[in-house]
């Protein structure tokens, strides 16, 4: 069975038992969170070693060839037009479509930071470097550039160094069959995800009243995987179907519906690449982890179109060129750094900005707290999906793709 059947057929199982399952069970409702807390670990269990042995080996071969600068290079290109554009529509959406306000609903007060500078260059360069092994459990930056170092320095003299990188590849190898086996199983996983999600949405009292904003991240979801994405493909990945290539990863975009974290994804998201597009290890292990922790164009755009309706809903006067620039603006810029916290990242991003903005606005980011499942949900989807492509796009302006029929995709 294709992997994205068994995600589809748990997600299903999952929100019918969601729906059917009688609210206030504590006892219950702690086992559920602590199962999707678990399958969402199990998901991320082989990412960070996969990680560090692929982009070390990755950056070795690349720099062999004399593309590291090419590939680096197309996926910051990737990554800066993909939020700029996906931000632009969303705006245009959510101004031609011009949402009600929220009333404004009272919260308990909950703190989302996004890490402080000093924070993340100490996580990089800590005190030992053995460090970066043993703690920041919750940010790929660390073994990612302690990777990419070690891969770039083995070429230094290639006859000391060939054990390192067979040693590098080997591992690479081991912990991608561990990790397939993994994506292989989470059908099951999915029936928590889904039922715990499900939950969390049915049970929300004041749901009723984000229907406007759930419709426009919808129309921008919808329009963006089946309309831009598609056009964007053809022209650029040499006029073929593109509605193969997003099917090529539908399942590890329904993995990042369910999940709503990209690090959880990110597994299925190698493999998928690599078998169904048939993008090289090389390529793939250079620009899936850059697009996790720095390509958030999906959390840019359903930033912008929450950040205008809770503006909105502080305040009765038109937002005019200006704060919508500033909106535009600071929607990208927070999503370069939602990768520090995977899970919640449009929640730092919307937190971020309500104190920026001011104006009594603050706090405001709390009257979206009770749809928060929802919000992460559609940011992390088009966040893989736009990781999936633009590695598919890259790895083929390099030559590098290998032709997958589709009855042979995983």
């Amino acid at each position: 069975m294709k992997i994205w059947l068994k995600y589809l057929l748990g997600i299903t199982i999952g929100i019918i038992l969601g729906i059917f399952i009688p609210p206030g069970n504590i006892i219950f409702e702690d086992t559920l969170k602590f199962l999707n807390e678990l399958i969402i670990n199990i998901g991320r269990y082989t990412i960070f070693p996969i990680v560090f042995f692929s982009i070390g080996y990755g950056t070795f071969k690349l720099k062999q060839e004399k593309r590291i600068s090419s590939i680096y290079l197309k996926t910051i290109a990737y990554i800066i037009t993909s939020s700029t554009l996906l931000v632009l529509i969303a705006t245009g959406i959510v101004l031609l479509f011009s949402p009600d306000r929220i009333p404004i609903i009272i919260e308990n007060q909950i703190s989302y930071n996004f890490p402080g500078y000093k924070n993340i260059f100490t996580s990089i360069f800590p005190m030992s470097l053995f460090q970066i092994f043993t703690e920041n459990s919750n940010y790929l930056l660390p073994v990612t550039f302690l990777g990419f170092l070690l891969g770039y320095n083995f070429s230094f003299d290639k006859v000391m160094t060939r054990p390192a990188y067979q040693f590098f590849d080997a591992m690479s190898r081991i912990f991608y069959h561990i990790g397939s086996f993994i994506v292989e199983i989470l059908g099951f996983g999915m029936i928590i995800l889904a039922a715990n999600f499900t939950i969390q949405i049915i049970h929300t009292p004041q749901l009723v009243l984000f229907n406007q904003l759930i419709i426009l991240l919808t129309i921008n979801t919808t329009l963006v995987i089946f309309g831009i994405y598609p056009v964007i493909i053809y022209f650029l990945g040499g006029k073929q179907n593109p509605y193969k290539i997003i099917y090529a990863i539908l399942g590890p975009s329904l993995a990042a519906a369910a999940s709503g974290n990209s690090y959880f994804t990110l597994t299925s998201l190698i493999y998928h690449v690599k078998e169904n597009l048939g993008v090289p290890r090389k390529i793939g292990s250079a620009t899936l982890p850059v697009f996790t922790l720095f390509g958030k164009a999906g959390t840019a755009a359903a930033t912008s179109i929450t950040f205008f309706l809770i503006l909105k809903s502080y305040s009765s006067l038109s937002i005019g060129p200006v704060g919508i620039l500033w909106i535009m603006l600071f929607s990208i810029l927070s999503s370069f750094l939602a990768g520090t916290v995977p899970g919640i990242g449009i929640l730092v991003s919307l937190a971020a900005m309500c104190k920026l903005y001011g104006k009594g606005i603050e706090e405001g980011f709390l009257i979206i707290g009770s749809i928060a499942p929802i919000l992460i949900s559609f940011s992390v989807l088009i966040d893989t999906i736009t990781a999936g492509v633009s590695t598919y796009l890259i790895s083929h302006h390099e030559k590098g793709n290998k032709e997958i029929s589709i009855k042979d995709f995983v």
